[in-house]
């Protein structure tokens, strides 16, 4: 590289600092959410995305994607060539996605056995009498750790006095399952009608979810042997790419523009497949039958039903 190439590169860098310094503090500090205002798209597909990985990897979201953007500016000005950088930083933010392929699928799986254990629960409860509201609110505190900040959250808007059949709604929404349907649809006919049979309906429900979590779980250990052999596959690939990087004699052709491009169209079409095989591998919850409620909306309170 001649000396107007290393003060462009230079000045780049020194851009791209500023502006993930500005960003990072920005995250550090946190961002006020207004709660009216609905959430970007970008802003939901990262949530979907931190959603997929364990709670560990959630927890270090902002330390990954800072680790991420230091990484882009290191090999950035180490090589001196931005591709280089962003595919860097790119690897690092999608190693823990790599590594925790079936994430989505068994916090699902975990989801749908703790729904029929606390519909049980909830069965047996009511049993004794006691309303659908008031059987809630004594589940509240035992209820399966997957659901338990779901069911807390239902617990207080209920004792906020907002409408129960809104409730429910809310309490599907937050889920996203089709099967979390099936009971919110459950709730809001007994909370209705107050009609006899709930607890028989609760146990038939909670054995219809048991066995359709048996399922999904033997479906994931087949599909574990996949994923298991594709991320090795792209381990593999992700070693030979930085050897073949670090050989001056096989990288030197991308070390310039026609190279640079070729070499982000290669890495593009490397992180596409990988996003394809996890989409495609991925266990979908079940479709909704309740119409999901509009963000913007405001909850509405009015009497509580007993």
């Amino acid at each position: 590289m001649n000396s107007s190439q290393l003060a462009l590169v230079a000045a780049l860098c020194a851009l791209v600092t500023v502006l993930a310094a500005l960003a990072a503090v920005r995250e550090w500090r946190g961002r006020a959410v207004d709660p009216a205002k609905p959430a970007s798209r970008r802003a939901n597909r990262i949530q979907a995305a931190k959603a997929g990985l364990p709670e560990a990897w959630q927890r270090r979201w902002r330390t990954l994607v800072t680790t991420a953007g230091i990484t882009v500016l290191v090999v950035w000005a180490w090589t001196g060539w931005p591709v280089h950088g962003v595919l860097a930083g790119a690897a690092v933010l999608g190693f823990p996605f790599l590594l925790n392929p079936g994430t989505a699928a068994e916090q699902r799986i975990e989801r749908l056995e703790a729904i029929g254990q606390w519909l049980n629960g909830l069965a047996g409860i009511h049993t004794g009498g006691i309303s659908l509201v008031q059987t809630i609110r004594a589940s509240a505190r035992n209820a399966p750790a997957p659901i338990a900040a779901n069911v807390r959250a239902l617990d207080e808007r209920l004792r906020s006095g907002m409408d129960a059949k809104q409730a429910f709604a809310l309490f599907a929404d937050e889920l996203g399952d089709g099967v979390v349907d099936h009971v919110a649809l459950l709730f809001q006919s007994h909370a209705a009608n107050m009609g006899p049979g709930l607890s028989t309906a609760l146990e038939a429900l909670a054995v219809t979810i048991h066995q359709q979590a048996a399922d999904a779980r033997d479906i994931e250990s087949d599909r574990a042997k996949i994923r298991k052999s594709s991320r090795i596959v792209s381990i593999v690939i992700c070693i030979v790419f930085v050897a073949s990087m670090l050989n001056e004699a096989w990288s030197a052709w991308y070390q310039s523009p026609p190279g640079q491009l070729a070499l982000a169209v290669l890495g593009g079409l490397f992180a596409w497949t990988l996003s394809w095989l996890r989409r495609a591998a991925a266990t979908k919850p079940d479709p909704r039958l309740l119409n999901p409620l509009p963000q913007a909306e405001p909850a509405t309170v009015t009497g509580a039903v007993r």
